[in-house]
Parts: structure tokens; C-alpha cells; sequence
């Protein structure tokens, strides 16, 4: 790691402290640390050993110890940590022009902004305009700022291209001599991590197609076209490049497979036709995709699966798996109230899950040692608890669970001990500090924390932030194990920054017996959203109702609470 790579994670550090509110002077000395470091003359590590980078003016024993980390390990347990401190939609805002850290504050403290679409529609109707020292200017260079931010990126997360999409979707709808616009490709496969946009635009026949595709070029936003035949790619002004399908109504179904499938499953579909002298031919006529589907000899494959990952072996011998749905959670699992890090009171919380129709939502503060979120102090427990029992006697329909997330130390323990524990009724046991662990070291505590009987739900199991943070380094196939052996649920966390576990290894976890739990790790009732993006990777996963631990009832809940651990 160079001198310019360890000054960025430097002034990173400087300005998710200030984010964070932290006392200026010490944001001050990380930039000045961060500058020595740029202007050191000779080799970090050299200098590190002869102690010439101790005497830079500037560079004191913290800064010492990050540079030591980062020429070790080319990661900083320290940034790794703030990530955990920061909201992620405040990162992600840092990457747009000309919007300091003092202003993204502002904005979050003001307006609870927590997406870059949120901050988009802010700046769009008003609302950033109206905060004092911002104005109609600031806001229109914002949203500029977004669009020079997503015409610069490759990948998107799912989330923020989902939103795209569905912006594409209602603009080419508009077009006269379109009958459908369907969303497509990696967005509608529920991939994590997106880069292109994909769509099949339906439309009357082969004489209005020619009309239809001058229109596309025409269409509002639309700064870049290309097309020929039945196939278009529009770059739009805000920086999203879509690629568009044409059919008709009579070849929708095979244009719409062929725009979903991965390369992969699209080359096995075509093997299949081969194999049994068919053709895959619009001329065949596939007016939807079950038609392509039952042409080959298969049920209709769900679009989360189409991966080439042995869907269409499973549907061929009739062993699909009913996918999970959402109307098959009884339960909201992974909030954090007004007690730690939330902004939502409890009762609040309870209002909103029953009005969406959960029967239990199992609240879970950040635990003690978690001073960053404003951890649930030990003394404030009791208080909790009451408050929670009080609503439970008033609220008809939705029932409150106890619940904590209690961080797993550096030594495998759960934070509180045993008495505390004892008081909630479940547990999400998770890492928020300390990831610079060896493999070795990360998986002990993570199987130590397994053993103790207290654990219910194994929380964000590898770490992850999505294009921000790898994964801690831990051995899985140890803990997946024990998971099943000692019936301890493990986390599909939704939130769409994290999306961890990875839908990859849901799948390994499914194949063991491990249960698994969606949780939404909401702070806010509009956080209630990470839920069906955490049912798309449980999906992607190939989890059934009944390997989901949220289909339960809350007595089904409690009792697999009570019996998970040795």
C-alpha cells in the first residue's frame, strides 16, 4: 500500500468522524496526519522501522499504528469500524461533488434523508432547497452531482437501480405505441450488485416498430441512442444506460426470458431446444414465459433462480422449491428504537408492523459495549422491558418481542453476561468491531459465541459492505455447521448496503438445514423496505416458508428461541 492509498483511508477516518459529530480537533489531526503522510520522504515501512516516520510533525502513535495495520493487512480496523458508526447513505453522499461533510449532516439531522434517491426527490420538490443556507442553486448542483455520480459508476447497488428501473419504466410507458414495459436482466434476478438495466418494451406489430425505436431516441432525458432491429440502447442524462428488448405481444414471453436469464442459463435453455430439434424462434410464437418454458418441457422457472446454477436440472426432476413469499412473514425481525440508535419509538414501531400486516416484530437495541449507536444501557433494560409490556397489554393484532443485539466481543462473549440475557427473549449476537482478526481468530470467536445458550440469530454474518467494505476473514463452512448443529438461526441482513449473508452461501446454509432469518436492521419505519430486498436474496437462495424463521408464529418464534444453543 502506497503513501497516497494510506493518506485517503486517513482523511476517510477524518471525515466519518466528522459525520459522526466527533470533536474537531481530532478530525483536525487525522488530515494533518494524512498530509505528513503524503509528504513523507522516504518508504512507510523503512520509516516506520528506523523511527523517521514517528518524528514527522504531525504523525503521532494512533496514525503510527493505522499505517502499521494498513502495510500488514491493506485494511484499518479503525475505518472498518466507523463504517459500522456512519450510516451508509451518509458515505454514499460523500462521493457527490461539491456536498461537504457539514452540509450531509445538516441534511440527515434535518430531513432523516437515508438514499441517494431520497436526497435526489429532496433536492427535486423543495424540501433541500428550504434548509437554511442551501437555496434553489445548491439543490440543482446536488442533483447534478447524483447524476456525474451515477453516469461515473459502473456498478449500482440493487437498490438504487431498482429505483432507476422503475424511473426508466414509467418514462418509456409514457411513449405512444408502447403496450408494456417489463423490467428486465441482473434487476429482476434481484442480483446485489447491478450494472446494466434491462427491459423488453412491448409493441403492436412489425409496422409500429420502426416508429416505436425513432421515439425511443426521441424519449425525454435521452442524450445517447443506438439501435437497429429489435434491439436499442438509450443512455439517459442522469447517467443510466438501459438496454431495450422489442417485442410484440405474440413473442413477449421469449423476449422476456432471453432479457432475464444469466448468460449461463440462457445458453442451457438454448442446448435444451437444440437437443430436442426446437427452435427458440419469436416466429414460434411465446406470448409469455411459461409458454417458453413448457415448449422445453419444464414448469416456469422464477426469475431470482434463472442463474444457470442447476435450476433447470431441478425443474426438469420436478424439485424446484416453493419459494418464500412475503405474505408468508408473520414476523419483523432486526429494529433499533429511540433506545439505542433508532429514531422510532417502540410503540411507533408496533403501529407500523401491524398496519402492514406482521403479527410480532422482535425489536433488538444495540447492546452496551456499542457506545456508537447509543448502546441500551444495563440499567435501561428493565425500563425497556416495561414500556414493552405495557404496550403488549394495549395493542391488539401485533405482538412486541424482546429482543437485543448484543455485540460478540473480541474474546467470543456476548455482551451483558448471562443475568442480562436472561432477561430478553431472543438474541442477534453480531460483530461490529475488531475485523482485522486472522481467519483463525475471527472464526474461534465466532464459534465461541455460538456456544453460549443465549444465542438465537447469528447477525450479518460476514461484515460486508456492498462497495465499501470486504468481508471479514472467517471460515463459513465451520460456522454454517454449527449453526445447524446447534439449531441457531443465521442472518440474511436486508439491509441493502449489507445484503449479508450473500445468496450464495443462503444456499450452502439451506443445504445444511441451517434456518435462516430475514432481518431488516431498520432504524427508521421507512427501513420497513430492506425487507422485501432481504426476501429477494432469500429467494435467490432457494429457501422455502419453512427454512425462513420469520413465517413463524411468535410462539413458534419464542420456542425456537428457547432451544437453540447447546
Amino acid at each position: 500500500m502506497d503513501k497516497q492509498a494510506v493518506r485517503q483511508v486517513l482523511e476517510q477516518i477524518a471525515a466519518f468522524l466528522e459525520l459522526k459529530g466527533e470533536n474537531p480537533f481530532r478530525v483536525r489531526a487525522f488530515l494533518n496526519a494524512a498530509r505528513a503522510i503524503a509528504a513523507f520522504p522516504g518508504d512507510l515501512a523503512d520509516g516506520l522501522h528506523t523511527g523517521e516516520l514517528a518524528e514527522e510533525r504531525g504523525v503521532g502513535a494512533s496514525t503510527l499504528e493505522i499505517v502499521r495495520e494498513l502495510l500488514a493487512t491493506g485494511r484499518s480496523s479503525v475505518l472498518d469500524e466507523l463504517r459500522e458508526l456512519v450510516p451508509p447513505a451518509l458515505v454514499e453522499m460523500l462521493r457527490i461533488p461539491g456536498l461537504g461533510v457539514a452540509k450531509i449532516r445538516q441534511i440527515h439531522e434535518a430531513l432523516g434523508i437515508e438514499s441517494l434517491t431520497e436526497l435526489d426527490e429532496a433536492a427535486a420538490d423543495g424540501r433541500l432547497a428550504g434548509l437554511p443556507r442551501f437555496g434553489a442553486k445548491t439543490a440543482e448542483n446536488v442533483r447534478k452531482g447524483i447524476a456525474a455520480l451515477r453516469q461515473s459508476s459502473e456498478f449500482r447497488l440493487f437498490h438504487h437501480a431498482l429505483d432507476e428501473a422503475r424511473g426508466v419504466q414509467r418514462a418509456l410507458q409514457a411513449l405512444e405505441g408502447v403496450r408494456a414495459v417489463e423490467i428486465a436482466g441482473s434487476v429482476r434476478r434481484r442480483r446485489e450488485i447491478i450494472r446494466d438495466l434491462d427491459f423488453v418494451v412491448v409493441h403492436a406489430g412489425a409496422g409500429a416498430r420502426d416508429a416505436l425505436i425513432k421515439r425511443l431516441g426521441e424519449a425525454l432525458g435521452v442524450i445517447e441512442f443506438a439501435g437497429k432491429e429489435g434491439a436499442v440502447t438509450l443512455r439517459f442524462a442522469s447517467g443510466t444506460v438501459v438496454d431495450v428488448l422489442l417485442a410484440t405481444p405474440e413473442t413477449v414471453g421469449l423476449a422476456w426470458v432471453r432479457a432475464t436469464g444469466s448468460v449461463a442459463h440462457v445458453e442451457q435453455l438454448e442446448q435444451r431446444a437444440r437437443a430436442r430439434g426446437l427452435a427458440l424462434d419469436p416466429v414460434g410464437g411465446f406470448p409469455d414465459e411459461e409458454s417458453v418454458y413448457r415448449a422445453l418441457q419444464l414448469p416456469w422457472i422464477a426469475p431470482e433462480l434463472r442463474e444457470g446454477c442447476g435450476e433447470i436440472a431441478a425443474a426438469e426432476a420436478g424439485m424446484l422449491p416453493r419459494l418464500v413469499e412475503q405474505r408468508d412473514l408473520k414476523g419483523f425481525l432486526h429494529c433499533h428504537t429511540n433506545y439505542s440508535d433508532g429514531t422510532t419509538t417502540i410503540a411507533d414501531w408496533a403501529d407500523a408492523c401491524r398496519s402492514a400486516g406482521y403479527e410480532w416484530i422482535g425489536v433488538t437495541d444495540h447492546s452496551q459495549a456499542a457506545p456508537y449507536a447509543g448502546g441500551l444501557a444495563r440499567d435501561d433494560v428493565p425500563r425497556q422491558h416495561t414500556e414493552i409490556d405495557a404496550i403488549n397489554r394495549r395493542l391488539d393484532g401485533c405482538r412486541v418481542l424482546k429482543g437485543v443485539e448484543a455485540d460478540i466481543l473480541a474474546d467470543g462473549s456476548l455482551d451483558y453476561g448471562a443475568e442480562v440475557l436472561d432477561r430478553f427473549d431472543f438474541v442477534i449476537g453480531s460483530i461490529h468491531s475488531r475485523f482485522g482478526m486472522t481467519e483463525a481468530e475471527m472464526t474461534r470467536r465466532v464459534l465461541a459465541a455460538m456456544d453460549d445458550r443465549h444465542l438465537t440469530i447469528l447477525g450479518h454474518p460476514t461484515g460486508r459492505l456492498l462497495l465499501a467494505r470486504d468481508p471479514y476473514a472467517i471460515d463459513l463452512d465451520q460456522v454454517l455447521a454449527k449453526a445447524a448443529a446447534r439449531g441457531i438461526a443465521v442472518e440474511v441482513n436486508a439491509d441493502p448496503h449489507r445484503l449479508d449473508l450473500d445468496w450464495r452461501l443462503v444456499r450452502q446454509a439451506r443445504d445444511l438445514g441451517v434456518t435462516i432469518s430475514i432481518g431488516a436492521d431498520a432504524h427508521s419505519v421507512s427501513g420497513m423496505a430492506n425487507v422485501g430486498i432481504g426476501l429477494g436474496v432469500a429467494r435467490k437462495g432457494w429457501l422455502e416458508s419453512r427454512q425462513v424463521l420469520n413465517t413463524r408464529n411468535a410462539d413458534g418464534f419464542l420456542a425456537f428461541a428457547q432451544r437453540s444453543g447447546p
